[in-house]
């Protein structure tokens, strides 16, 4: 398999990173005042500069300095950054039909892209489609289709969960950070811990813990922790994303499937950041040959383009009747044909089988300076979802905050994003368009951060 560039990758955004002037630069400078004085704070904004171009796995500033991209837009540009393919399909939408009244009238994209999503759904088995605009949004009309298909109020999520920051969504996540002041939430969530081997809630060691966590959830939780046996769904990364890119034991997935079969619950699969290519799989509940009764996606399902989709087995959407749920911009002309291209993409140059290679190229290298380096706790993922944990020391497993070993590598060229529960854990998660070459260019950048920080601690 060819690893290089695709041809198509500017040339500006092949020799990377190039940095003419500090970051940030002037440009940039005049820009971040302005933002300032108008746009919610509400925002992160981890780097301080301000971006004007986009190619392959490269981002260029206002001030002409050319980033390494680790993070691919929190996994949107899978197929890359300004992909052609994607662009053109965004231009000829342009000029034919932007918004597509999609909640009134029929459009035809759509209708091909809900075809192509049930083709490619978990075995084939998930039919229908909910077009929304987020991530969340796709949350919410799993929350509710799992209700009214049910009849059941109350649903299952785990500890490090994340499934956006809006109602229902929100009353998911299980940070502090994210649910801070904006309570109280809706009734009916319980949180369960997620199998956080290299943290385990209960202080065991897998695989001799014989998975105590999911018997807590079955014996413990459900029989006398609170829920009335009303269950409507339990919501499952097979990653889990923002909670620090974990990786769950082989035998979670199967035993979530047969819980919710025994307790004739729905199981919902959120994919919106795990799918599409960036573990190796088209789907990674693939992996463990798990069919859900929901999947959804976002992300990397848009092509850049806002968009949310619950997927569902025919069996369950059907029992919506006309006007059930709805979105203004949903199935909207501009982000089914950005996302429609892109999955073609993804699926036309076989970017799974690339994010397997890189990423198992990725974990070599993140592996030895684990084995180098104290602060490196834990290296785990698949494909290109690979979190490294970063620790005060490996014996006490402590949190480092690691704001400065990220300012370190930005203000080299190097754009990396945080997930975890403490904030501690780099995500390596560029676009799979990615050359080896540039992938270890990110990884020797990184080094040099965690090296530096090492040296001062």
């Amino acid at each position: 398999m060819d690893l290089g560039l695709p041809e198509w990758v500017a040339d500006w955004a092949r020799k990377v990173p190039n940095l003419k002037v500090a970051p940030p630069g002037p440009k940039s400078k005049e820009i971040i005042e302005k933002d300032r004085k108008y746009v919610s704070h509400a925002y992160d904004r981890l780097f301080q500069f301000t971006m004007t171009r986009g190619s392959g796995a490269a981002i260029m500033d206002a001030d002409g300095n050319v980033f390494l991209d680790f993070s691919a837009g929190i996994s949107v540009l899978n197929a890359g950054w300004g992909n052609p393919v994607v662009v053109k399909a965004i231009k000829d939408q342009a000029d034919r039909l932007v918004h597509s009244l999609a909640n009134d009238a029929y459009y035809d994209l759509e209708a091909d892209y809900a075809e192509l999503l049930a083709k490619i759904s978990p075995g084939g088995q998930l039919g229908s489609t909910f077009f929304g605009n987020s991530g969340a949004e796709a949350v919410e009309a799993a929350i509710k289709l799992s209700r009214y298909y049910t009849k059941g109020s109350e649903h299952i999520a785990f500890m490090g969960a994340y499934h956006g920051r809006v109602g229902n969504a929100l009353a998911m996540a299980s940070r502090i950070k994210y649910k801070y002041g904006h309570g109280p939430y809706a009734p009916g969530i319980y949180f369960a811990p997620y199998p956080y081997c290299y943290r385990c809630w209960f202080n065991q060691e897998y695989p001799s813990c014989n998975m105590l966590c999911i018997d807590y959830l079955e014996k413990g939780i459900l029989e006398f922790g609170g829920p009335s046996n009303d269950l409507a769904s339990i919501f499952v990364e097979p990653i889990q994303g923002e909670g620090g890119y974990i990786v769950p034991p082989k035998e979670f997935l199967p035993r979530m499937r047969k819980l919710c079969d025994d307790r004739k619950c729905l199981l919902v699969m959120d994919e919106i950041q795990s799918g599409l290519a960036r573990t190796g799989e088209v789907w990674e509940c693939n992996s463990a040959g798990i069919i859900p009764d929901i999947l959804l996606t976002g992300k990397a399902s848009g092509g850049g383009i806002p968009i949310g989709m619950c997927i569902a087995k025919h069996s369950i959407a059907d029992v919506w009747r006309p006007g059930s749920h709805s979105s203004t911009f949903g199935g909207n002309g501009m982000s089914v044909a950005a996302g429609y291209a892109q999955v073609k993409y993804i699926l036309e140059h076989d970017l799974m089988t690339r994010s397997k290679v890189l990423g198992q190229h990725a974990m070599k290298r993140l592996n030895e300076l684990r084995a180098k380096y104290e602060i490196i706790g834990d290296v785990r993922g698949k494909g290109l979802m690979i979190g490294v944990e970063i620790v005060k020391s490996k014996k006490t497993k402590e949190p480092l905050y690691v704001p400065q070993i990220q300012g370190l590598a930005w203000r080299k060229g190097l754009m990396m994003i945080t997930a975890g529960m403490f904030g501690n854990v780099f995500r390596i998660a560029p676009p799979i368009v990615i050359s080896q070459e540039q992938l270890d260019i990110g990884i020797d950048i990184f080094e040099q951060a965690i090296k530096e920080t090492q040296a001062k601690m």
